[in-house]
């Protein structure tokens, strides 16, 4: 029956050395309903979330599910009780030299049912009924899944857990990398898994979507609930539930910068082939927010100014002067610096500490004489742990101790050691709290100094939070721009939408 609790959380504890990541957290999980849970990075989400999924078997209090005590051994137990799980870190939810295909009839592969000499049209036509429903019936079954991109990869792995019929489903920051149609998708199917009386978990820092789709909401603050809130409930009021008061708006700096020398030009810069040129300045001391859906080309233009990708033609000045990049540690020697949009494979050194993660890409301002000057680099670490605001033990702490928010301003702290001219954040907010993206954007601006910072995010509210002036791309082209003291969301969404035929007859 739909109200039915089908996973209860009794009093349950977890500690980590001396940090203790849960301390007594009740909750319950109903037939029927999406509950959200939020809090600030490192309030204990994922702990209880990993607890719930059989992740972590050493804790105290008790899970009961359908009014059963259970204490899972594994993932594979939890699972079994028919509770599936897709983390925020997606790549824990493929096998990355696996198709396509294999990936989303995976759970075929591992079963009984599966014979010792598979049949591949079995496993196409399982992968098909998988994809189709949640709108993949265009993807390649055949590609390698480390060949896709982070959208996808997501898109694969809530596909896969939707179709598994859970009786509780948790979803961790699920839209993360994914566009706003395929948002909807996401929405549709599952309110489809509401009626049906299947329970849902929702994790996500866009509280906007919580308010939209959410029947109730727990908030977590150090390690405990805080509150719980039943419809209708505000953005508002989950903010203030997690971490209190915020700051409403970021300081700007639009009117200085709009005088100042430029950092950043673009000359008829053709990124990919077919493209249209780009024309863009950004000038020192100038937050420059790009904005645009999933394949608008954001990504791709950070791989030309990093140095990863050579453009196809035009220019690229850096403080007046024009800039060609080999490889990225040109880039890097000309003061581009780049925060990259997958964490997971491209940003994070797992089994590093934190203050290895920070210095990883600058060891040689760190060494003398080929010797490392240890206490010079603790000492620059702990400065920037302390000011950007990383919830740790201390910076010698192992990255994997962190949360993904945590994490992510250690990335982002990375690329501030060293005085940069341009700073690029691509999709820099994935899985951060709104305080925590508040932190980084006031850490960003108070440190561009003479250079300028370059934030790429689909997400309009993110980037008219942060961003001076926004650019919109579509298909590879700019689509328009508008300063942030005078923001008409409706246009910046037209610009975003427009089919690319219908913008090249317009700036025509």
């Amino acid at each position: 029956m739909n109200g039915e609790a089908i996973v209860k959380v009794e009093g349950v504890g977890k500690s980590f050395g001396a940090t203790r990541a849960l301390d007594g957290v009740s909750c319950e999980f109903r037939r029927g309903e999406i509950t959200a849970l939020v809090g600030a990075n490192g309030a204990g989400k994922s702990t209880l979330i990993k607890i719930i999924c059989g992740y972590y078997e050493d804790y105290e209090g008790d899970i009961m599910v359908a009014g059963n005590r259970a204490r899972f051994q594994s993932t594979k137990d939890a699972y079994k009780n028919g509770i599936q799980t897709v983390h925020q870190s997606i790549n824990q939810g493929v096998v990355q030299n696996m198709t396509v295909a294999e990936n989303l009839a995976l759970e075929y592969l591992l079963s009984d049912e599966c014979r010792f000499f598979v049949d591949n049209g079995e496993i196409l036509a399982r992968a098909r009924a998988i994809a189709e429903p949640m709108g993949l019936g265009d993807m390649d079954l055949g590609r390698k899944v480390e060949d896709l991109s982070q959208s996808e990869r997501q898109l694969l792995v809530i596909a896969r857990a939707i179709a598994s019929d859970p009786a509780l489903l948790i979803l961790d920051e699920p839209t993360s990398s994914i566009s706003e149609r395929e948002t909807e998708i996401l929405f549709e199917k599952l309110a489809m898994l509401r009626d049906r009386g299947v329970a849902i978990l929702y994790v996500s820092h866009r509280l906007h979507e919580i308010t939209r789709i959410a029947d109730r909401v727990y908030a977590m603050r150090d390690g405990r609930i805080s509150s719980m809130l039943e419809k209708p409930f505000h953005v508002k009021q989950i903010v203030t539930a997690m971490v209190g008061t915020v700051k409403e708006k970021l300081d700007r700096a639009c009117g200085a910068a709009s005088c100042a020398e430029p950092s950043l030009e673009l000359r008829d810069l053709v990124v990919e082939e077919g493209n249209r040129p780009l024309n863009l300045t950004v000038r020192r001391g100038e937050v420059l927010g790009i904005t645009g859906l999933i394949g608008a080309g954001k990504t791709e233009l950070a791989e030309v100014l990093f140095g990863i990708r050579k453009p196809v033609s035009g220019s690229v000045l850096i403080d007046g002067v024009e800039r060609s990049f080999d490889s990225i540690r040109d880039a890097i020697d000309a003061g581009v610096h780049l925060v990259p949009e997958d964490r997971a494979n491209n940003a994070v050194v797992n089994d590093f500490s934190i203050r290895h993660n920070i210095t990883v890409p600058f060891l040689r301002d760190y060494s003398s004489f080929g010797m490392m000057r240890r206490g010079r680099e603790r000492k620059r670490a702990e400065e920037l742990v302390s000011s950007i605001g990383v919830k740790c033990s201390g910076e010698s702490a192992d990255i994997d101790s962190l949360s993904g928010g945590n994490q992510q301003k250690v990335v982002v702290a990375r690329w501030l050691v060293r005085d940069f001219k341009v700073l690029i954040l691509d999709e820099p907010f994935q899985g951060v709290d709104i305080k925590s993206r508040r932190d980084i954007g006031e850490y960003i601006r108070a440190n561009t100094g003479a250079g300028s910072a370059i934030v790429l995010a689909t997400d309009l509210d993110e980037i008219i939070e942060i961003a001076d002036r926004i650019v919109v791309m579509n298909s590879g082209m700019i689509a328009g721009e508008q300063g942030a003291d005078a923001i008409d969301r409706d246009l910046l969404l037209h610009w975003t939408s427009q089919r690319p035929e219908e913008l090249v007859q317009e700036r025509a």
